[in-house]
């Protein structure tokens, strides 16, 4: 697994599959352990999978600062630059899916393809409810360990029939990334890139062939705000799973496999 340099920090990453490469972007918090198996196999059948965890996360470096949206997306130019690849396709979940926008605007010649998940443009957008908007800034603390943030925080994630369906999956994952966690500096790190984030007047300059993919029913980034993405993308498409939540992706992975595959493929 390479550890490739983007200026003064260095982000972790591993390559698998083969085909065109096709960098996969987490979001708030998340590095690439979160992609689960489900979707990953598939895509890699058709695409060599880029898989980095972004600053803050995972193997890369935790810096006490330097946490932006432009930050992430000049990170991720410099992987797609450091393995190699003149261009690549994208795809960018939630804040990933803010940090796709600002690598498609700031290093247009690095992206092929585009394929936004379950995110917003920032400021203007369709917010969530409040009581929805203070459970994602849940931080463990003297009341309230990790584990229990995180199943306060499912509801944000997961459609209540998936919850109850898949208690191991979803336990199996925070065992997952609790060996490795974000600590709470580049948390809030990365919440104040989100709260920052204004990308509305950035959406028309989109070059990229881009799909916009959401689950229909994400309470954290409402799917109306996908279709006012779309809207604004010269020539974007869109998809909205039916029964899928914010973390779409899990939910529906043959899905999202297939909708990457078959967008994606037209491009070669």
């Amino acid at each position: 697994m390479p550890k490739l340099s983007a200026g003064a920090v260095s982000i972790d990453c591993e390559v698998r599959g083969e085909g065109p490469p096709l960098l996969m972007i987490n979001g708030f918090r998340r590095s690439r352990v979160v992609w689960l198996e489900g979707v990953l196999k598939p895509l890699s059948e058709r695409f060599q999978l880029i898989l980095m965890d972004n600053r803050g996360t995972g193997h890369s470096d935790k810096p006490q600062d330097g946490y932006s949206i432009e930050a992430f997306a000049d990170d991720c130019a410099a992987v797609i630059s450091g393995l190699g690849f003149p261009a690549a396709h994208v795809f960018g979940v939630s804040m990933g899916g803010m940090i796709a926008q600002r690598l498609a605007t700031r290093h247009p010649q690095k992206v092929r393809g585009l394929a936004l998940g379950c995110t917003t443009f920032g400021h203007g957008s369709i917010a969530p409810e409040k009581r929805v908007g203070d459970l994602l800034r849940l931080v463990p603390g003297a009341g309230m360990d990790a584990r229990e943030v995180a199943r306060r925080q499912e509801e944000l994630y997961y459609m209540p029939e998936f919850r109850q369906r898949e208690r191991a999956l979803i336990e199996g994952m925070f065992d997952l990334v609790s060996q490795n966690p974000t600590p709470l500096h580049a948390v809030k790190g990365h919440l104040k890139a989100i709260d920052a984030f204004d990308g509305m007047s950035d959406l028309k300059q989109i070059k990229a062939p881009t799909l916009v993919i959401t689950g229909a029913g994400d309470p954290l980034f409402p799917a109306e705000n996908s279709r006012l993405i779309a809207a604004r993308i010269p020539g974007a498409e869109l998809a909205v799973l039916p029964d899928a939540s914010h973390f779409f992706w899990i939910e529906k992975p043959r899905e999202t496999a297939g909708a990457l595959t078959r967008f994606f493929g037209k491009l070669g």
